[in-house]
């Protein structure tokens, strides 16, 4: 079962409340929300008050993407505001265990994301043994529109192997260049879900958009829904 989550990066800001609801009705699985600083990545993007206003207009589970400096500054803010998940970049973090513990306390599920040019060996065994979720970015992060990288698949296949072996229950999501019609070799490769902002925010229809990458990202695995459970649950805590 392949999840697709909706990255508002990419959506219109001037009506983003009908945006969120717009995708919603569609029929998305989750939301993503890209928290950016302008010194991670040149961008700077969502507020943690952005971020209570979505948790406010859909009752769908809220990943928050944490592409700053220093995350174990902002973490407490995202899981106030409503994220049900909070992930954060390995290479900015100065002590990922305890973020990942911290953010643990609160209820919440946990996640590492790692750019592309990051080895899988930099995660060290505890840091993997420890998170709910991976986001692989298969892009340059910053900036939507862009076509996934050739060496994501392999990266997938590697992960999933340490997966099994380690961490089984671990979610893989796959960020960045994500299509409707190009995410199945990505969930056929090992990966639960795949992240789409331009393939279903600059779509003509956002229903047709989510019912192709829906059939593309199908899975009857059994394991791989458990994997999802945890988020998928967790909707509306906050």
């Amino acid at each position: 079962m392949g999840i697709i989550l909706a990255s508002i990066l990419d959506a219109d800001w001037s009506r983003l409340p009908d945006e969120i609801r717009d995708v919603d009705r569609a029929g998305v699985d989750a939301f993503s929300i890209d928290v950016m600083d302008g010194q991670f990545v040149p961008r700077e993007t969502f507020s943690p008050e952005t971020v209570l206003e979505i948790r406010n207009i859909t009752g769908l589970p809220i990943e928050v993407h944490l592409m700053v400096n220093s995350p174990e500054e902002h973490v407490k803010k995202y899981c106030d505001a409503g994220a049900d998940q909070v992930v954060f970049h390995l290479e900015a973090a100065k002590d990922p265990l305890a973020i990942i513990e911290y953010i643990h306390s609160r209820g919440l599920q946990a996640g590492i994301a790692i750019l592309k040019e990051t080895p899988l060996e930099n995660i060290s065994d505890e840091v993997f043994t420890s998170i709910d979720a991976l986001t692989l970015m298969s892009i340059k992060v910053g900036f939507g529109g862009q076509k996934p990288s050739p060496e994501t698949i392999d990266r997938i296949k590697q992960l999933r192997e340490r997966a099994e072996k380690m961490n089984p229950n671990l979610a893989i999501i796959i960020d960045g260049g994500m299509k409707p019609g190009n995410c199945s070799e990505f969930i056929g490769a090992g990966a639960d879900g795949v992240v789409i902002g331009t393939g279903i925010y600059h779509a003509d229809n956002y229903e047709e958009a989510l019912r192709l990458a829906k059939q593309n990202a199908n899975s009857d695995d059994p394991v791989a829904r458990k994997r999802l459970e945890g988020f998928l649950a967790i909707p509306s805590k906050n």
